[in-house]
């Protein structure tokens, strides 16, 4: 048997789960899911998979808390940043399908970048996407930046058509990464939602 992977481990949840921004990110992820999902839970792992605290980019002041993968692409994350140990800000990483957000907000990309300062909006060059995909970034220290990203039309309008066309490229090749307790927890919180 091989050995489980950190970022799958229930050691590696267990630690998230008593990071302060913990539940955030659980509403984060269940508000992400059931956006792109009519049913989260049959498309566990097939569909979509979560890492818990990966090592992706992690460097001695800032490592992600979490990854959630739809078929072969990343489509949200948060990372945390640290100086000498000590939670400094969050940022916040979230693609979407940029066709749907321009016509859901009736802006341009420049035009959603003039109206929303606090945030960072960059068409993403990842293949998957089929020149479609937008991605957003914020950091929580960024005052405001929270209220303009929630005030998006970041719903089933704009990830689901991003998600299917993710879900028809096939499965990703992030099963051993994926935490099953970790998702289990984010979809017993949809479930209690619902």
């Amino acid at each position: 048997m091989s050995e489980i992977h950190p970022a799958a481990s229930d050691e590696n949840f267990e630690r998230l789960r008593q990071e302060p921004f913990f539940e955030v990110v659980v509403d984060l992820i269940a508000g992400y899911l059931s956006s792109a999902f009519d049913d989260a839970a049959s498309g566990e792992v097939d569909k979509w998979t979560l890492t818990c605290l990966p090592t992706t980019n992690k460097t001695g002041e800032s490592e992600r808390l979490f990854t959630l993968n739809i078929g072969p692409m990343e489509v949200l994350y948060v990372e945390r940043y640290t100086e000498n140990g000590e939670t400094v800000d969050y940022r916040t990483v979230l693609y979407t399908s940029l066709s749907e957000l321009m016509r859901g907000t009736g802006y341009s990309l420049d035009g959603l970048t003039m109206a929303n300062p606090l945030l960072r909006f960059r068409k993403t060059d990842l293949a998957s996407a089929d020149g479609d995909g937008v991605v957003i970034d914020w950091f929580l220290s960024d005052e405001g930046a929270d209220d303009q990203f929630f005030e998006l039309p970041l719903d089933e309008t704009t990830i689901r058509p991003l998600a299917e066309r993710l879900v028809g490229k096939g499965r990703g090749p992030y099963a051993q990464y994926h935490n099953r307790r970790f998702a289990q927890h984010v979809l017993d919180v949809m479930t209690e939602e619902a």
